[in-house]
């Protein structure tokens, strides 16, 4: 989604939970003067994370506040992530904030810990810390509800019939919380499907197909793929077209990059959940900026909403605002 989200989420910043936390929109809040906002995201380099990082770096323009944002190349680089965290906290910036990787979960809250000793705010952004009360608010998408939308769109699509099987983009987190969510939901409301394999791509490309092959070799009956991921998703529908499948096997996902906006046009992915990438950044930036000059968030977690998109409603104002240009 890239540059085009700028434009996109700004009409979006209005109507967002941002005025949960501080009660006023971003345009009027008070400015940062030279104070430094420090973010460490799970990667730097995917259209998701670009995403985000404009949305921080536009508000640290309009709250005039340093914001640096730094991150892996992967999401498979746990103990690099926690490196670049421990030199954040040394660096003593007015506020921290956090994605964490799956491989960074263990050991953040001891580091996390120094930042609150040293009276650093910190704030989670895209996936929450595990076993920390440091962080002072997680800025999300509801990715439990996210899976299940994605499961209700399966049911439809599938008409609630058959076997299916997810891809996930890891076992823990964002990965986790949208297969539950998917899974709660199938069980729940579609007793004629079966989920027959869950298998971590570790948001992979190549790891992903790798798995997605091995599932409709042993189960030639598949009806449906669900990708946590942008990553999951484009594998499932690359495998599933090269066997000429496409159609006969549903794939829905998670996210919103160029690559897999064009195989939702293609018809290749059916459908998609997205998330606003952009408002989580800038709303983690001005969390943290609230925070450093004495006013902390009143509620702990911060969502910020999805949006299921098809190649039939990319026209959809509503979905347009949050695909941007990428989907033109």
């Amino acid at each position: 989604m890239k540059r085009s989200l700028i434009a996109a989420a700004a009409a979006l910043l209005s109507i967002s939970t941002l005025t949960a936390c501080s009660g006023t929109p971003a345009s009027t809040s008070s400015t940062g003067g030279n104070l430094r906002i420090m973010l460490v995201a799970k990667a730097n380099a995917s259209d998701y994370w670009t995403a985000v990082k404009e949305g921080a770096m536009q508000a640290g323009k309009d709250l005039g506040v340093t914001v640096t944002f730094n991150g892996p190349d992967t999401e498979s680089e746990g103990d690099k992530q926690l490196n670049m965290l421990q030199s954040a906290v040394t660096d003593k910036p007015a506020g921290i904030g956090f994605a964490p990787q799956d491989g960074a979960q263990d050991g953040a809250p001891g580091i996390l810990d120094q930042a609150k000793a040293a009276g650093i705010p910190v704030v989670a952004f895209d996936t929450p810390v595990n076993n920390s009360d440091v962080p002072i608010a997680t800025v999300a998408s509801d990715n439990a509800g996210i899976g299940a939308m994605a499961a209700q769109h399966m049911v439809e699509l599938t008409g609630g019939k058959g076997n299916i099987a997810i891809i996930a983009h890891g076992l823990t987190g964002t990965a986790l919380a949208r297969q539950q969510g998917f899974q709660d939901y199938i069980a729940e409301k579609a007793p004629g499907m079966t989920i027959v394999d869950v298998q971590n791509g570790e948001s992979d490309p190549a790891k992903s197909r790798d798995k997605a092959q091995g599932i409709l070799q042993a189960h030639p009956d598949l009806v449906g793929f669900f990708g946590t991921d942008d990553d999951s998703a484009i594998a499932c529908a690359s495998e599933v077209q090269s066997k000429g499948l496409t159609g006969k096997v549903k794939v829905v996902g998670v996210d919103a990059s160029a690559d897999e906006i064009s195989l939702v046009k293609a018809g290749q992915i059916t459908g998609a959940v997205t998330q606003n990438p952009y408002n989580i950044g800038y709303q983690t930036v001005q969390i943290l900026l609230d925070a450093a000059k004495g006013t902390p968030p009143k509620d702990k977690n911060i969502v910020s909403e999805s949006v299921w998109y098809t190649a039939d409603n990319m026209d959809d104002p509503t979905v347009a605002q949050v695909l941007g240009n990428a989907a033109a």
